[in-house]
């Protein structure tokens, strides 16, 4: 693998140029992407080198499966992501030059269900036993099968599996490799047992996964393990936590309260006197969750679409229609979704994708996902920096023919109805106002939209209502920035100083130039400036949204600093909030 300054331009969509000048040291190569990559790291691309092209080329946020990373392995992908290069390891935008933004999610193991281990495989060797069609198999729930099951009884460690399935329940064996019907419960009067019939033909390997399509099933929404994978993530700061096997609200709420005592109890990180949990991704992965998803939705702070298990779980025919529906509700919800398992899987043996799999991506952008995902393809396969590329190629084209088909509709008929997003109800103030402001940085052909928050709470609400132009996030701490990589079209950048109670001329100015340099706008572009007012004789503190035309980004003397502004700017105050 080429090093990243050395590497081949079809590598990256984005670049770094380095620059004397710390204001001009990034641009962007091409259109600047709204839905951003989560993409895994793991042994082919955990080595840094690998690892500084995978995040070059798009990677927003890296994902850290712990179904599989040892605390070893996740400490080498931690450190290694935080010695990549980014924008402010180029002095861009901080007062702490020598960080990148890019989030680490981690993917608990979840409260799975497993099948034990086999004393000896086939020919000899431990990869797995062949289940032949039609044999009689008891699967037990008794310990001492989980280090010696055969072929005629399998070991589960669900326990209350005999009271959970019903005669001609289905039961499946790693991801559906094997499939089993049950016969009968508790024969001979063993309450450990049931009898299955296997339906379909195939080789099962040591501790795989199980799967009961439709059960309802009791298990504690963390195991220990999760426990301990969850204090180590925030002793190392990370900032997603991805909940497997989550079954309804409460669920989130268990894994919120433990993340919030463990932020308290091992590491404090602190925004504003506030400390800071990771933030926690449902991930939607049985028919228990689907159930009850409305709920889910609401109490998490995002989605995950597992296709993974998801797709064992129901009729692998209505796996689309459910993608889409759940895309859909999370956006009318305001809430950000990741589409997730296979969506290039092919990649890990072959450089180029297939073209259903172009597709895929494709349209889960054009649905409204906020993130897509690569799981094998950038963790284990061959290619990972060519499947980050592709990915992020595959964006630019689907996003980009959503901006030519508002045009289209624009110019035809004067409006943006035809393709217009699937966004929340406006029920309160704030909504209002993202709402406009979104609707304004259309009419007026805005390049981009500049947000100066303290918490991110102002870009969060703006992203909602999905603009077609990037929203340059300018926010005071490391942590609120990476927490806005989960939402589409927030590109954070920390500002170098609190910029709350500067001037407006200043603060406007300081805005511009900055997202000059980052390449988000250029001299006569139109920008939307966005930020919170303080409160005044009469008003209570407002956010405001103002106009601005980019007409000059050469650095000011300081002659013209002290009598004109470096960008003209036309006043638009909305609503004060209450």
């Amino acid at each position: 693998m080429q090093s990243y300054l050395r590497r081949p331009l079809q590598f990256a969509l984005r670049r770094a140029r380095m620059s004397t000048h710390p204001t001009e040291g990034y641009t962007w190569a091409s259109k600047i992407p709204l839905t951003k990559i989560v993409a895994t790291i793991g042994p082919a691309s955990e080595n840094f080198p690998v690892l500084q092209d995978v995040t070059a080329s798009g990677m927003r946020i890296m994902r850290i499966n712990f179904s599989h990373a040892t605390y070893e392995e996740a400490d080498l992908r931690t450190t290694n992501l935080r010695k990549c290069v980014g924008v402010h390891q180029q002095g861009l935008g901080s007062k702490d030059a020598g960080f990148n933004l890019r989030a680490i999610m981690l993917d608990t193991q979840g409260p799975e269900i497993r099948t034990g281990s086999f004393t000896e495989g086939i020919d000899g060797e431990m990869a797995g036993v062949q289940m032949e069609l039609g044999a009689i198999v008891t699967v037990s729930v008794n310990p001492e099968w989980q280090y010696k099951q055969t072929t005629d009884t399998i070991f589960c460690s669900y326990t209350s599996l005999a009271t959970t399935v019903a005669i001609d329940d289905r039961i499946l064996l790693d991801d559906g490799a094997v499939e089993l019907k049950v016969t009968e419960i508790h024969p001979n009067g063993n309450k450990d047992d049931i009898k299955c019939s296997v339906v379909n033909a195939g080789v099962l390997g040591n501790r795989k996964g199980v799967n009961l399509p439709g059960a309802t099933i009791d298990l504690p929404p963390m195991s220990d393990k999760d426990r301990a994978d969850i204090k180590w993530g925030i002793q190392n700061d990370v900032d997603f936590i991805a909940a497997s096997f989550v079954r309804k609200a409460s669920d989130i709420r268990a894994i919120r309260k433990y993340c919030s005592q463990m932020t308290k109890d091992v590491h404090r990180v602190v925004h504003d006197g506030e400390i800071l949990p990771p933030k926690i991704i449902a991930k939607v992965e049985n028919v228990e969750a689907l159930k009850n998803l409305d709920e889910i939705i609401s109490e998490a702070d995002g989605v995950m679409v597992a296709r993974g298990d998801l797709g064992v779980e129901i009729p692998m025919q209505t796996l689309t229609n459910i993608q889409k529906d759940i895309v859909k509700k999370c956006n009318i919800a305001g809430k950000p979704v990741i589409v997730a398992t296979q969506m290039l899987e092919s990649m890990q043996k072959n450089p180029r994708p297939t073209r259903a799999e172009c597709t895929d991506v494709s349209n889960a952008v054009l649905d409204g996902a906020d993130c897509v995902m690569l799981s094998g393809e950038s963790a284990k396969g061959k290619y990972p920096v060519v499947a980050v590329d592709t990915m992020a190629k595959l964006i630019q084209e689907a996003e980009g023919w959503i901006s030519r088909q508002r045009e289209i509709d624009y110019q035809a008929h004067g409006t943006q109805q035809l393709h217009k997003p699937i966004v929340p109800e406006i029920t309160n103030h704030i909504d209002g106002m993202a709402s406009a402001i979104v609707k304004a940085s259309r009419n007026l052909r805005a390049k981009c939209i500049i947000v100066l928050s303290r918490n991110g709470n102002t870009c969060i609400n703006i992203s909602k209502f999905r603009p077609d132009v990037p929203i340059v996030s300018i926010v005071p701490s490391q942590k609120v920035g990476r927490f806005l990589q989960l939402h589409r079209g927030c590109h954070p950048v920390v500002a170098s100083r609190d910029l709350s109670s500067t001037g407006d001329s200043e603060r406007f100015r300081t805005a511009i130039d900055t997202a000059t340099s980052l390449g988000f706008c250029k001299v006569g572009d139109t920008v939307i400036i966005v930020c919170y007012e303080t409160a005044v004789a009469k008003l209570s503190p407002a956010v405001s949204m103002r106009v601005a035309k980019v007409t000059n980004v050469a650095a000011l003397t300081s002659d013209q600093n002290a009598t004109t502004p470096s960008n003209t700017i036309y006043d638009h105050q909305f609503t004060p909030l209450n």
